[in-house]
């Protein structure tokens, strides 16, 4: 079986920049799902089940050749309750506020799916989730509002980007920063050389992998 691309179902510049670092050269494609719609028996889960929904999506007409479609969510849990991305200012002031001098975790989850050229219906291969554990420091009124100013809160589940002035908010974390940013690369890196595409030896495609079969490839990942 040859699959000749890797396709991102997300419009996230910060995704595509972290596999493009990792050496996985990618075609960008919005998905078609309505991922705040979709909700698991427990944080964890909902992002699993929205990583799913959103590697299921792709338009089959944006997909002209054999390909593997990559999808992630994340989803942020706190005292047993999930949270999306704030709505405005307010919202991320509030969240922030809440987080501060406590611990949080991030469920990063990512989907994979087959999309063979000239078939109706693409197959999902695998799903996985990475949690890490972030411990908040407490911070003052005039630091907080200070990070608010920046704007790294909006279109985050933290209302932070740990990976540039959002790291200031922190005095530990437990987990790889992939992982905080929201793709886990060294677990997708893996499943990925299940499937027989080593992008560091074969950056690109075709790649010659086994005969794609889902049952198996769902037994080797952890849906």
């Amino acid at each position: 079986m040859k699959i000749n691309r890797l396709v991102l179902a997300s419009t996230s510049r910060f995704r595509r920049v972290l596999l493009e670092q990792s050496g996985i050269q990618v075609f960008g494609i919005a998905p078609q799902c309505d991922e705040e719609a979709i909700v698991g028996s427990d944080p964890w889960q909902t992002a699993r089940l929205r990583a799913d929904a959103k590697a299921l999506s792709v338009e089959m007409g944006a997909v002209h050749e054999n390909s593997i479609v990559i999808a992630a969510d994340q989803v942020l849990e706190f005292q047993g309750r999930a949270f999306g991305k704030a709505a405005d200012e307010d919202e991320a002031r509030l969240r922030l506020r809440e987080f501060s001098g406590q611990v949080h975790r991030l469920h990063s989850a990512f989907s994979l799916a087959f999309y063979e050229a000239d078939h109706a219906e693409p197959k999902l291969l695998s799903s996985e989730v990475v949690t890490a554990t972030l411990g908040m420091r407490t911070l003052a009124a005039d630091e907080l509002e200070a990070y608010l100013r920046t704007r790294e809160w909006e279109g985050c589940a933290g209302c932070y980007q740990y990976e540039n002035k959002g790291a200031q908010l922190f005095d530990w974390v437990d987990g790889d920063h992939t992982t905080i940013i929201g793709l886990p690369v060294l677990a997708l890196l893996k499943q990925l050389r299940k499937l027989g595409i080593n992008t560091l030896t074969q950056p690109m495609g075709p790649w010659t992998c086994e005969t794609v079969d889902p049952a198996r490839t769902l037994e080797l990942g952890q849906i």
